[in-house]
């Protein structure tokens, strides 16, 4: 599969997907006689993996350890992936919190905007707290 039709089918863009390649992040990734790059059904769950990580928020040297850890087998290589996927749920509970907390705020700021809107309270709050409220 050519990188243009990759990019199409994981979403990332072509000079991102080189970028990972160049990094040594898609093992399976080979070139041909031209020396451009062939992409084979496992390159591209190797870049679905990278997006899903890069979704979460992981810097690309966490997301590198984890592949060279998902290449390896036995219990040591399973308990750092264990351990790395742990600390990744527990950021994801956390970063699900914080934005709870942000839509409620929203939520809040959209409910007094509209009780102005209709008349039933005045927009007395000063610009700042407009603002910030």
């Amino acid at each position: 599969m050519k990188i243009s039709e990759v990019s199409k089918e994981v979403g990332l863009s072509v000079p991102t997907i080189r970028y990972y390649c160049d990094l040594g992040m898609v093992p399976s990734v080979r070139r041909d006689v031209d020396d451009e790059r062939i992409f084979d059904d496992e390159a591209v769950l190797w870049l679905q993996g990278i997006k899903f990580q890069r979704e979460l928020g992981s810097p690309l040297s966490e997301i590198k350890a984890y592949i060279e850890l998902s290449q390896k087998t036995g219990p040591t290589a399973l308990k750092k992936r264990h351990d790395m996927l742990l600390a990744q749920y527990e950021k994801a509970q956390s970063d699900l919190a914080a934005s709870t907390e942000r839509l409620n705020r929203l939520d809040t700021k959209i409910k007094l905007e509209e009780k102005v809107i209709r008349g039933h309270r005045a927009d007395s709050l000063s610009a700042a707290r407009r603002f910030c409220s």
